[in-house]
């Protein structure tokens, strides 16, 4: 499958996933609900390996283990920080593109330090990305 509708599959998948924390984030502690969000991920994950385990291999190198362990931290603070910008009344159409446009932002700029190549197109996209974030957040206030 081209990976191009992976990415569409991620983007929707996160577009929902912070609908679904704004409004749960009214009803739950910010802890319990990233440790829930966790674990039904993680549940999720066991149910979808259980039919496919003995025809993949499941990891090729202990880095590979280091780096999805960094990932889970960062998604329990993902969701940690994201339930309480919400809980403290953040509306999704200023939180969400902050949330996902600061994410570009910060992937993309260690995307160009890991040495992928960056051109003038990537850094204008960039800039509007960073621009459309900050006037969202001068809008919260």
């Amino acid at each position: 499958m081209n990976p191009i509708y992976f990415a569409i599959m991620a983007a929707a998948s996160w577009g929902l996933w912070t609908v679904f924390h704004k409004s749960a984030s009214a009803y739950i502690n910010a802890i319990v609900g990233a440790i829930i969000v966790s674990s039904v991920a993680m549940i999720t994950g066991f149910i979808m390996l259980v039919p496919k385990y003995k025809h993949i291999e499941l990891f090729s190198s202990w880095k590979g283990i280091l780096f999805v362990v960094l990932a889970g931290v960062m998604a329990f603070f993902l969701d940690y920080f994201t339930l309480s910008a919400f809980n403290k009344g953040l509306p999704v159409s200023i939180g969400g593109p902050i949330i996902i446009g600061g994410s570009v932002v910060v992937a993309t700029i260690i995307g160009f330090l890991l040495g992928e190549s960056f051109t003038l197109l990537k850094i204008a996209a960039l800039i509007l990305v960073m621009g459309g974030a900050a006037i969202l957040a001068y809008l919260s206030k």
